[in-house]
């Protein structure tokens, strides 16, 4: 009673430090519940100590008895649930009302005040699921997040080793200064989520489903305990999607009369970095179909689908963007820094990237494709479920036909030429083929999906696959490094089935050879 009185005063006070704040929310929420047993108890005594002075009065009906163990909310029925639950819905509003979220800028990569949902598992870009918020410090967090307007319903997902048991442990603690920085592993990538759906279920919990957008890299922390919040937070871009616009950005920042020479490249890789942000702006609706709760059972597909309906009717225009951005350097008061630029990229280095790019996701469609066959050779009898999550990445028009007895395309022309096929497997979601639906949309989006999303297979196929892999991949920084990074984990699993087919499956073209194959088994496994 005394903690859920001092709450109420800490919550009327004005203005309150943001640890008071949260203190106070928490001491009410794991208190208020208590109110009315402690109550109860409370005139139970009074009643046992006014009958050692007096006997009750005939008329006065018996005191009501009430174990301290028994907690009356479970004597409720549904609607007296229901009607306490929209009171508290209420009393949250209300404490909430000043919530901020955060808003995308598109002539900024960085975020300020970011709360951080710090778990034992790590997220893809591309992927959603269904987070179960139960415990008192990440319910009030998102309570912050929900009530912070429908465009601003943003928080950060970043792996945490042991979860909430180390939450308060001051060794995984977030920017740590480097004199008292301890060798725990801590990471500070993650990946920023996307509010799609929430539920408050009758027992108070939060049932959220959430959508990964891209990586970003924690620069700096307000607080740590009893959750964390960044205070600044940069996105990060895969090295391919940014070089793309160097060039560009390198010949508008070099024309750029108010920029200095020694300044250019510098200037020019932000300008690029820049270009790549809005380009992921851009296509982000089509990326992104919305995800609802129906019904009474919450689940989502693992992998996020395409929206066709959400096809950007205008082609994103890079030269645009690079000129706004230089033209707010021109006329800020001090140039900011900006970090080191790489080597110089021309339009030819540009080519061969995007050439190894799409050779390389090419290859792991073939790796994919053939590693069905081979399941197919040792289980005649079963249908082999094809991932329809993903076909719809295959490329229609790849730059070297598909070898001979390639056979997913197949599948995904049968797709395309349904028009009521559905895909996913909880959330089920129109299939939309991007080559076939969006021409224009990049190819570079396109393999970099496919990266990332590959591994709803890779995860189930790979015996002893753990979550600390799954970090590693999100902390690459090249769409390249991770497709070879899952062609190896095909010809690895591959070789292995082939063995125990004992015969050579259908199509072996463009499937790398077999000492190949052996070695990268050797280096993956370990």
């Amino acid at each position: 009673l005394i903690a859920t009185l001092w709450g109420c005063g800490m919550m009327a006070a004005s203005p309150k430090p943001k640890w008071q704040s949260t203190a106070a929310y928490i001491a009410l929420c794991m208190n208020v519940h208590l109110l009315i047993p402690f109550a109860i108890d409370a005139f139970t005594i009074r009643a046992h100590v006014l009958s050692r002075h007096s006997p009750p009065s005939p008329s006065r009906p018996s005191p009501l008895q009430l174990s301290a163990g028994i907690n009356p909310n479970d004597m409720e029925d549904d609607d007296q649930r229901k009607q306490r639950m929209e009171m508290v819905k209420q009393i949250q509003k209300t404490f909430y009302a000043d919530s901020t979220g955060i808003i995308k800028n598109n002539l900024k990569t960085k975020f300020e005040d970011v709360p951080m949902w710090r778990v034992q598992w790590s997220e893809l870009p591309g992927y959603q699921n269904v987070l179960n918020v139960h415990v008192a410090h990440y319910t009030h967090m998102f309570q912050g997040v929900l009530n912070s307007g429908d465009e601003k319903k943003y928080f950060g997902h970043i792996y945490l080793e042991g979860g909430s048991e180390n939450l308060n442990n001051p060794d995984y603690f977030l920017c740590q200064p480097p004199e008292t920085r301890t060798e725990t592993g801590v990471t500070h990538s993650g990946t920023l989520m996307k509010v799609c759906d929430h539920v408050q279920l009758p027992d108070g919990r939060l049932a959220i489903v959430s959508q990964a957008m891209c990586k970003f890299s924690v620069l700096s922390v307000s607080q740590n305990i009893p959750y964390a919040i960044a205070e600044e937070i940069q996105l990060e871009y895969d090295e391919e999607l940014i070089k793309q616009f160097y060039p560009l950005a390198l010949q508008l920042t070099a024309n750029s009369p108010g920029i200095e020479e020694e300044n250019v490249h510098h200037i020019a890789w932000e300008a690029a970095r820049i270009a790549a942000h809005n380009e992921a702006l851009h296509w982000e609706e089509f990326e992104f179909c919305p995800v609802s709760i129906t019904g009474d059972i919450i689940s989502v597909s693992p992998v996020a689908n395409f929206d066709a309906k959400k096809i950007p009717p205008n082609d994103f225009d890079a030269k645009a963007v690079i000129e706004s951005f230089l033209q707010s350097i021109e006329s800020s008061d001090a140039l900011p820094v900006f970090p080191s630029a790489p080597s110089a990229v021309d339009d030819a280095d540009v080519n061969d990237m995007k050439s190894n790019v799409l050779e390389l996701e090419r290859q792991v469609w073939i790796s994919i494709d053939y590693l069905i066959q081979l399941l197919g050779l040792l289980a005649p009898s079963n249908q082999i479920p094809i991932p329809t999550q993903l076909l719809g990445l295959l490329p229609s028009n790849p730059a070297e036909n598909w070898p001979q007895g390639f056979k997913l395309h197949h599948y995904t022309d049968n797709l395309k030429k349904d028009k009521n096929a559905l895909v996913g497997t909880s959330t089920k979601t129109p299939f939309v083929s991007v080559d076939a639906d969006c021409p224009k949309y990049p190819d570079l989006r396109r393999a970099q999906r496919l990266s990332f999303a590959v591994w709803v297979l890779l995860d189930t196929i790979l015996a002893g696959y753990g979550q600390t892999t799954r970090q590693s991949l999100l902390e690459l920084d090249s769409v390249a490094e991770r497709l070879q990074t899952a062609l190896r984990g095909f010809n690895a699993v591959n070789e292995a089935l082939k063995n125990s087919v004992g015969q050579i499956a259908p199509s072996t073209q463009g499937v790398v050879s077999s000492d190949e194959s052996v070695e990268d088994e050797e280096s993956w496994w370990q």
